[in-house]
Protein backbone atom coordinates (compact mmCIF):
# COMPACT_ATOMS: atom_id res chain seq x y z
CA UNK A 1 0.00 0.00 0.00
CA UNK A 2 2.99 2.24 0.42
CA UNK A 3 4.22 2.01 -2.82
CA UNK A 4 0.83 2.24 -4.17
CA UNK A 5 0.65 5.80 -2.34
CA UNK A 6 3.86 6.59 -3.43
CA UNK A 7 3.23 6.03 -7.13
CA UNK A 8 0.11 7.75 -7.10
CA UNK A 9 1.75 11.20 -5.21
CA UNK A 10 -0.22 10.76 -1.98
CA UNK A 11 2.26 11.27 0.53
CA UNK A 12 2.25 10.64 4.84
CA UNK A 13 -0.83 8.15 4.84
CA UNK A 14 -2.01 6.93 8.03
CA UNK A 15 -2.52 3.29 8.67
CA UNK A 16 -5.27 2.02 10.46
CA UNK A 17 -5.21 -1.53 12.43
CA UNK A 18 -8.18 -3.30 11.21
CA UNK A 19 -10.60 -4.71 13.97
CA UNK A 20 -9.81 -8.38 14.74
CA UNK A 21 -12.65 -10.41 13.38
CA UNK A 22 -12.34 -12.70 16.44
CA UNK A 23 -13.29 -9.60 18.56
CA UNK A 24 -16.24 -9.50 16.36
CA UNK A 25 -17.03 -13.42 16.90
CA UNK A 26 -17.58 -12.40 20.69
CA UNK A 27 -20.45 -10.40 20.98
CA UNK A 28 -17.87 -7.43 21.80
CA UNK A 29 -19.61 -4.31 19.24
CA UNK A 30 -23.11 -3.76 20.27
CA UNK A 31 -24.17 -1.88 17.26
CA UNK A 32 -24.57 -5.00 15.33
CA UNK A 33 -28.32 -5.52 15.17
CA UNK A 34 -29.05 -8.73 13.77
CA UNK A 35 -32.82 -10.00 13.07
CA UNK A 36 -34.26 -6.70 12.24
CA UNK A 37 -36.91 -7.35 9.73
CA UNK A 38 -35.94 -3.81 8.57
CA UNK A 39 -32.78 -4.55 8.12
CA UNK A 40 -31.22 -5.68 4.34
CA UNK A 41 -29.67 -8.39 6.05
CA UNK A 42 -30.83 -11.01 8.82
CA UNK A 43 -26.76 -11.39 9.66
CA UNK A 44 -23.63 -11.39 9.26
CA UNK A 45 -20.35 -12.93 9.59
CA UNK A 46 -17.62 -12.00 12.05
CA UNK A 47 -15.50 -10.72 9.26
CA UNK A 48 -18.19 -8.75 7.93
CA UNK A 49 -18.80 -7.28 11.46
CA UNK A 50 -15.12 -6.49 11.66
CA UNK A 51 -14.70 -4.83 8.25
CA UNK A 52 -17.36 -2.38 9.19
CA UNK A 53 -16.04 -1.20 12.70
CA UNK A 54 -12.63 -1.34 11.15
CA UNK A 55 -14.18 1.35 8.74
CA UNK A 56 -16.46 3.51 11.56
CA UNK A 57 -13.22 3.69 13.65
CA UNK A 58 -12.08 5.67 10.23
CA UNK A 59 -15.45 7.63 10.13
CA UNK A 60 -14.77 8.82 13.71
CA UNK A 61 -11.27 10.16 13.38
CA UNK A 62 -12.69 11.86 9.59
CA UNK A 63 -15.47 13.55 11.53
CA UNK A 64 -12.56 14.85 14.51
CA UNK A 65 -10.36 15.96 12.27
CA UNK A 66 -13.12 18.07 9.96
CA UNK A 67 -10.63 17.53 6.72
CA UNK A 68 -11.87 15.23 3.96
CA UNK A 69 -9.96 12.09 3.69
CA UNK A 70 -9.64 8.79 1.90
CA UNK A 71 -9.97 5.85 2.76
CA UNK A 72 -8.33 2.82 1.27
CA UNK A 73 -8.07 -0.56 1.95
CA UNK A 74 -4.40 -2.49 1.28
CA UNK A 75 -5.60 -4.55 -1.20
CA UNK A 76 -6.25 -1.35 -3.81
CA UNK A 77 -4.31 -0.49 -7.32
CA UNK A 78 -4.29 3.45 -7.46
CA UNK A 79 -3.80 5.44 -10.99
CA UNK A 80 -0.80 7.75 -11.18
CA UNK A 81 -3.58 10.69 -11.65
CA UNK A 82 -4.73 9.67 -8.31
CA UNK A 83 -3.07 12.36 -5.78
CA UNK A 84 -4.35 15.03 -8.06
CA UNK A 85 -7.85 13.88 -8.71
CA UNK A 86 -8.33 13.36 -4.89
CA UNK A 87 -6.92 17.33 -4.38
CA UNK A 88 -9.61 18.50 -6.55
CA UNK A 89 -12.05 16.81 -5.58
CA UNK A 90 -11.12 17.95 -1.60
CA UNK A 91 -11.31 21.17 -2.18
CA UNK A 92 -15.28 20.90 -3.03
CA UNK A 93 -16.02 19.03 0.03
CA UNK A 94 -19.10 20.85 1.20
CA UNK A 95 -20.82 19.78 -2.11
CA UNK A 96 -20.09 15.59 -1.13
CA UNK A 97 -20.04 13.29 1.41
CA UNK A 98 -18.96 10.50 -0.10
CA UNK A 99 -17.10 9.90 -3.52
CA UNK A 100 -16.61 6.27 -4.77
CA UNK A 101 -13.37 5.66 -6.18
CA UNK A 102 -12.49 2.41 -6.98
CA UNK A 103 -15.09 0.05 -9.50
CA UNK A 104 -15.47 -2.92 -10.71
CA UNK A 105 -16.59 -4.93 -13.64
CA UNK A 106 -20.33 -5.07 -12.54
CA UNK A 107 -23.06 -2.99 -13.90
CA UNK A 108 -24.31 -0.34 -12.47
CA UNK A 109 -27.48 2.67 -13.03
CA UNK A 110 -25.86 6.25 -11.96
CA UNK A 111 -27.40 9.30 -12.21
CA UNK A 112 -26.61 12.37 -14.62
CA UNK A 113 -23.34 13.29 -14.92
CA UNK A 114 -21.96 16.64 -12.63
CA UNK A 115 -18.72 17.76 -13.21
CA UNK A 116 -17.09 19.06 -9.44
CA UNK A 117 -12.95 20.30 -8.87
CA UNK A 118 -12.64 19.24 -13.04
CA UNK A 119 -13.64 15.98 -12.63
CA UNK A 120 -16.87 13.75 -13.53
CA UNK A 121 -19.14 12.10 -11.11
CA UNK A 122 -22.38 10.46 -11.25
CA UNK A 123 -24.87 10.59 -8.36
CA UNK A 124 -25.39 6.51 -7.11
CA UNK A 125 -28.98 5.46 -7.42
CA UNK A 126 -28.12 1.94 -5.53
CA UNK A 127 -26.09 0.25 -3.67
CA UNK A 128 -22.93 -1.17 -5.44
CA UNK A 129 -19.74 -3.22 -4.82
CA UNK A 130 -16.35 -2.39 -3.31
CA UNK A 131 -15.43 0.24 -0.56
CA UNK A 132 -11.51 0.10 -1.23
CA UNK A 133 -11.11 3.36 -1.59
CA UNK A 134 -13.62 5.98 -0.98
CA UNK A 135 -13.19 9.91 -0.45
CA UNK A 136 -15.30 11.08 2.25
CA UNK A 137 -15.93 14.74 3.99
CA UNK A 138 -16.63 14.94 7.41
CA UNK A 139 -20.83 15.70 6.73
CA UNK A 140 -19.97 12.31 5.23
CA UNK A 141 -18.54 10.98 8.25
CA UNK A 142 -21.07 12.29 10.28
CA UNK A 143 -23.92 11.02 8.51
CA UNK A 144 -22.33 7.28 8.27
CA UNK A 145 -21.77 7.46 12.01
CA UNK A 146 -24.93 8.18 12.96
CA UNK A 147 -26.67 6.03 10.75
CA UNK A 148 -24.42 3.15 12.14
CA UNK A 149 -25.69 3.22 15.71
CA UNK A 150 -27.59 0.06 14.69
CA UNK A 151 -26.36 -1.91 11.04
CA UNK A 152 -26.76 -5.36 9.81
CA UNK A 153 -25.34 -4.49 6.09
CA UNK A 154 -22.82 -5.00 4.11
CA UNK A 155 -19.98 -2.26 4.06
CA UNK A 156 -20.22 -1.76 0.57
CA UNK A 157 -23.45 -1.43 0.34
CA UNK A 158 -23.88 0.77 3.61
CA UNK A 159 -22.13 3.61 2.32
CA UNK A 160 -23.35 3.30 -1.00
CA UNK A 161 -26.72 3.16 -0.20
CA UNK A 162 -29.04 6.30 -1.50
CA UNK A 163 -30.74 8.03 1.50
CA UNK A 164 -32.54 11.47 1.97
CA UNK A 165 -30.28 14.22 2.08
CA UNK A 166 -27.00 11.48 1.49
CA UNK A 167 -24.42 12.84 -1.30
CA UNK A 168 -22.99 9.96 -2.72
CA UNK A 169 -21.00 10.13 -5.91
CA UNK A 170 -19.49 7.53 -8.20
CA UNK A 171 -16.16 9.24 -9.86
CA UNK A 172 -15.80 8.28 -13.87
CA UNK A 173 -13.03 6.56 -14.84
CA UNK A 174 -12.20 5.25 -11.37
CA UNK A 175 -8.92 5.84 -10.38
CA UNK A 176 -8.02 2.53 -8.02
CA UNK A 177 -9.40 -1.06 -8.00
CA UNK A 178 -9.16 -3.83 -5.77
CA UNK A 179 -6.39 -6.27 -7.29
CA UNK A 180 -8.91 -9.54 -6.66
CA UNK A 181 -10.38 -7.57 -9.64
CA UNK A 182 -7.66 -6.83 -12.04
CA UNK A 183 -5.94 -8.42 -14.19
CA UNK A 184 -2.66 -8.62 -13.08
CA UNK A 185 -0.87 -11.50 -14.86
CA UNK A 186 2.60 -10.16 -15.79
CA UNK A 187 2.75 -7.44 -12.76
CA UNK A 188 6.15 -8.86 -11.41
CA UNK A 189 5.69 -5.43 -9.14
CA UNK A 190 2.60 -6.50 -7.41
CA UNK A 191 2.56 -7.93 -4.21
CA UNK A 192 1.01 -11.41 -3.89
CA UNK A 193 -1.81 -10.80 -0.57
CA UNK A 194 -3.02 -7.52 -3.56
CA UNK A 195 -4.11 -10.18 -6.40
CA UNK A 196 -6.67 -11.69 -3.43
CA UNK A 197 -8.58 -10.90 -0.60
CA UNK A 198 -7.34 -11.60 2.74
CA UNK A 199 -10.79 -11.50 4.35
CA UNK A 200 -12.56 -14.18 2.44
CA UNK A 201 -10.07 -16.57 2.18
CA UNK A 202 -8.86 -16.59 5.85
CA UNK A 203 -13.02 -17.06 6.47
CA UNK A 204 -13.50 -19.85 4.01
CA UNK A 205 -14.52 -22.94 5.98
CA UNK A 206 -13.94 -21.89 9.51
CA UNK A 207 -17.04 -19.95 9.61
CA UNK A 208 -20.87 -20.97 9.62
CA UNK A 209 -22.69 -19.03 6.13
CA UNK A 210 -24.95 -16.19 8.54
CA UNK A 211 -28.67 -17.15 8.55
CA UNK A 212 -30.38 -15.76 6.10
CA UNK A 213 -33.84 -14.77 8.02
CA UNK A 214 -37.21 -16.56 8.57
CA UNK A 215 -39.46 -17.67 5.33
CA UNK A 216 -41.94 -14.32 5.58
CA UNK A 217 -38.24 -11.90 5.24
CA UNK A 218 -37.18 -13.97 2.51
CA UNK A 219 -39.91 -14.08 0.47
CA UNK A 220 -40.04 -9.93 1.51
CA UNK A 221 -36.71 -10.05 -0.07
CA UNK A 222 -37.22 -11.79 -3.12
CA UNK A 223 -40.46 -10.00 -3.92
CA UNK A 224 -38.48 -6.48 -3.82
CA UNK A 225 -35.92 -7.74 -5.25
CA UNK A 226 -37.48 -9.31 -7.96
CA UNK A 227 -40.06 -5.49 -8.36
CA UNK A 228 -36.36 -4.11 -9.01
CA UNK A 229 -35.00 -6.15 -11.45
CA UNK A 230 -38.62 -6.07 -13.37
CA UNK A 231 -38.91 -2.29 -13.17
CA UNK A 232 -35.37 -1.86 -14.87
CA UNK A 233 -36.13 -4.24 -17.51
CA UNK A 234 -39.61 -2.03 -18.75
CA UNK A 235 -38.85 1.33 -18.06
CA UNK A 236 -36.34 2.46 -15.13
CA UNK A 237 -33.35 2.23 -17.17
CA UNK A 238 -34.74 3.93 -20.14
CA UNK A 239 -35.83 6.56 -17.74
CA UNK A 240 -32.32 6.90 -16.28
CA UNK A 241 -30.61 7.09 -19.66
CA UNK A 242 -33.80 9.21 -20.86
CA UNK A 243 -32.35 12.10 -18.18
CA UNK A 244 -28.84 11.85 -18.91
CA UNK A 245 -27.72 8.76 -16.80
CA UNK A 246 -26.02 5.72 -17.46
CA UNK A 247 -26.28 2.36 -17.54
CA UNK A 248 -22.87 0.17 -17.56
CA UNK A 249 -19.58 -0.62 -16.06
CA UNK A 250 -17.47 2.51 -14.43
CA UNK A 251 -14.21 2.60 -16.92
CA UNK A 252 -10.82 2.41 -15.11
CA UNK A 253 -7.81 5.18 -15.55
CA UNK A 254 -6.04 4.33 -18.61
CA UNK A 255 -2.82 3.51 -16.52
CA UNK A 256 -4.59 0.74 -14.30
CA UNK A 257 -4.18 -2.74 -15.55
CA UNK A 258 -7.78 -4.01 -16.68
CA UNK A 259 -10.59 -5.58 -15.28
CA UNK A 260 -10.09 -9.39 -14.36
CA UNK A 261 -12.32 -11.55 -16.48
CA UNK A 262 -14.23 -14.75 -15.56
CA UNK A 263 -15.96 -14.83 -11.74
CA UNK A 264 -15.47 -11.90 -9.66
CA UNK A 265 -14.08 -9.84 -13.04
Amino acid sequence: MTLQCRSAGITHPIRFSAVDAKEAAHDTFTRYGPHDPNAPYWEMTPTEIACTESHRAIWEAVAQTGRPSVVLEDDVLLSTTAADVIAGLANHAASFHLVKLDALSFVVRLGPAVSLGQQRLHPLTHPVPSAAAYLLSPAGAAILLSRSQSYCDHLDDFITRPAPGYRAFQLWPAIAVQGMFAALSGEADIPSDVAGSERTTSEQGTVPRPARGPALYRLRKDAIRTGRKLARRLWRDRSLRAAGGTVGVVPLAEDLPPYRSGPGG
